[in-house]
């Protein structure tokens, strides 16, 4: 039974973090800038700084991708309307 919960509980530990893309800062040869904040888009749209371990700066800007929108938002996911949005073509 314990082997059994176990099994599953990484199982689902792993599924959750499959879900998450990283985007990492590069220089011009492609070579990973680990000074530098990369992001996480998790699978519900939503973009997070990350430190250089792996993770979530709640504290730092954050956005939701809304269509082909990057809308700003702070650390609860309300929509920031005094900060610029972006948009993806």
């Amino acid at each position: 039974m314990k082997h059994t919960l176990f099994t599953i509980l990484i199982i689902f530990t792993l599924s959750a973090q499959a879900a998450d893309k990283r985007i990492y800062s590069t220089d011009a040869i492609g070579n990973r800038q680990y000074d530098k904040p990369s992001y996480t888009i998790t699978d519900n749209g939503r973009i997070y700084e990350t430190d250089s371990i792996g993770n979530k700066r709640y504290d730092k800007q954050s956005y939701k991708i809304e269509g082909n929108k990057i809308l700003p938002t702070d650390s609860i996911g309300n929509r920031q309307y005094d900060k610029p949005q972006f948009e993806m073509k």
